[in-house]
């Protein structure tokens, strides 16, 4: 999808979060996602807007939930070809911004992934998916330490593919069940 970036933080075992909470609070991750992301349509699942418990300022927050949310500074979809449609109509770049799911959802249609590389690890319950890095360009924005913990903010941008001259590019399996899951509530609701 045209101008879909993906940004996270993560552990070197690729760990996100431990009971809907960050691993990691790492106050240049923190700034670094603010400053990309500021103006900027975020994506989101309903337990990651819940785990931030409002909406981010001075950016479109969208939510793929199976659940309504009251709150009229966010746009809600109870799909994924809802959430898609949308999408498309958007200029410039747009960040799926987590939890899990939707990393898992999107990283296939993403052009660049944010990552915030943490030199370490936490007990985790929650992972980024795995990808094959030499499918993309990798380039480390910054590298440093916070609280004796080093990490790197890499850019990586997908490499040319197949898929590119087709503008249909088919989801991968984690897409497809998750997808279905979401659908088969909805029906069920």
């Amino acid at each position: 999808m045209k101008d879909l970036s993906i940004i996270a933080c993560v552990s070197q075992d690729l760990g996100l979060g431990v009971d809907n909470h960050l691993l990691w609070q790492i106050k240049p991750d923190m700034q670094f996602f603010r400053e990309t992301t500021l103006n900027h349509p975020v994506i989101m699942g309903g337990k990651t807007f819940q785990s931030i418990g409002r909406p981010l300022p001075k950016r479109e927050n969208i939510v793929l939930t199976r659940n309504e949310i009251e709150n009229p500074d966010v746009k809600v979809f109870h799909s994924q070809p809802e959430l898609d449609s949308y999408l498309k109509t958007l200029d410039g770049e747009k960040f799926i911004i987590g939890g899990a799911s939707l990393y898992a959802m999107y990283l296939d249609l993403a052009d660049k992934l944010y990552l915030t590389e943490v030199a370490a690890t936490k007990p985790a319950d929650t992972y980024f998916p795995t990808f094959d890095k030499s499918k993309y360009d990798r380039k480390v924005l910054k590298a440093d330490t916070y609280e004796g913990i080093s990490f790197e903010i890499v850019e990586y941008t997908r490499k040319a593919r197949d898929s590119d001259q087709d503008p249909t590019v088919k989801p991968n399996s984690a897409t497809q069940n998750l997808a279905t899951d979401i659908n088969q509530e909805e029906q069920n609701s």
